[in-house]
């Protein structure tokens, strides 16, 4: 799964400057301290499924997602996500809580794909009251497509564990 991965992000890797172009000329630092700056924010509910060591459990979770505030990239958009998410398995719960900044792309109108990195923390809690905790670097691949207010999206990530999942999203 790990191999599939990296091979997508390969193929978007060779494939983004193609369709990355955008009026902006070099990076901008901080844009959230622009008059201009507009976070373009979309709140998502996401399910799907998670899968770890042979196991695998349904995932349910809310994400926010907005134009990075920190930087602005001359080409593409980096999008920051945050979510809140939990994979209940058979004998155990999980709280995943990350941070996945996104490098995103317009392929198509209304379409974006793009990957980045993560950041995540887990708590994981068994029945009995045995609980762990650990953070977890990893990385992802995400599309979605917005008509109007509505986005729909799907995104692949792996952390310790790998994760799927669907989005349903609202642009406010």
């Amino acid at each position: 799964m790990k191999r599939l991965l990296f091979v997508l992000m390969g193929l978007l890797l060779l494939a983004a400057p193609t369709y990355a172009e955008t009026e902006q000329e070099g990076n901008v630092f901080f844009p959230v301290a622009e008059p201009s700056y507009q976070g373009n924010p979309v709140l998502s509910l996401l399910g799907g499924s998670y899968f770890d060591k042979g196991l695998s459990a349904s995932v349910l979770g809310l994400e926010l997602s907005l134009d990075c505030p920190m930087l602005q990239v001359s080409a593409g958009n980096i999008r920051q996500q945050i979510s809140v998410s939990s994979a209940s398995f058979k004998d155990a719960t999980t709280t995943l809580i990350e941070l996945n900044p996104h490098w995103m792309t317009e392929v198509a109108q209304g379409l974006t794909v793009g990957f980045g990195p993560g950041l995540g923390w887990a708590q994981t809690s068994v029945t009995g009251g045995e609980k762990s905790s650990k953070f977890a670097l990893g990385l992802g691949v995400s599309a979605a497509y917005q008509m109007d207010a509505l986005q729909l999206g799907a995104e692949f990530r792996s952390m310790n564990g790998s994760r799927a999942v669907v989005k349903l999203g609202f642009a406010f």
